[in-house]
């Protein structure tokens, strides 16, 4: 069975708009309390007090707000770190092993500050479009990290390969990171990070 997962409509008035984000704001906090599968538009309804019909107004179902959130954070977080990366981008002029450290950090810092993020990532296999929402942001992701760093500090790497060096950097990032989530301990998560700190400085130092 299909579920539709696009909105019904895209508000254009302040008040609308207003409401729009209400709903999915109270439905990621429910998320986070009740989790997934016991998230149901009569909750959204209660805890928001925008009624189930004015819901329905915008979105069919529940799966279209959790997408729908889902979209918008993904293009966030590509957004907040590839800012802050052009930022320090334009200090360097080379490869050095501290702007490894300076991409996790910065990384870590916009993945803590799109709200809903790790909830999103809890729940991305309960629903295939939300994994491929996943798996494109990551394409995304490689794309603008083979243009703006792996081509401009690494000339010897050619252009038809960067994509896809990229691409490994990019997955693998985001499959460390997903470890790192998951252990309950500062030191345990600290020693994740710096493995995969070392893995890097490997792979970027073979591009010299």
């Amino acid at each position: 069975m299909n579920i539709k997962l696009n909105p019904r409509k895209v508000p254009q008035q302040k008040r609308s708009k207003e409401r729009y984000q209400k709903i999915v704001d109270t439905s990621i906090e429910l998320l986070g309390e009740v989790g997934y599968d016991d998230l149901t538009t009569d909750l959204i309804a209660e805890r928001s007090g925008i009624s189930v019909g004015s819901i329905y107004q915008f979105f069919p179902n529940k799966e279209s707000i959790i997408y729908s959130h889902a979209e918008s954070c993904y293009f966030i977080l590509h957004d907040s770190f590839f800012k802050l990366l052009d930022a320090e981008l334009k200090k360097k002029k080379k490869f050095s092993p501290d702007f490894i450290s300076f991409t996790l950090s910065a990384f870590e810092q916009a993945f803590n500050e799109v709200k809903g993020y790790r909830l999103i990532n809890s729940i991305l296999y309960t629903n295939q479009a939300l994994l491929q929402l996943d798996i494109e942001s990551n394409e995304r992701f490689a794309k603008s990290l083979a243009e703006k760093v792996i081509l401009q500090l690494f000339p010897k790497v050619e252009k038809k390969f960067a994509y896809y060096r990229a691409l490994m950097i990019v997955e693998t990032v985001d499959s460390v990171f997903k470890i790192a989530q998951r252990k309950g301990k500062p030191s345990e998560k600290k020693a994740v990070l710096s493995e995969l700190n070392n893995l890097l400085f490997v792979y970027f130092s073979s591009f010299l």
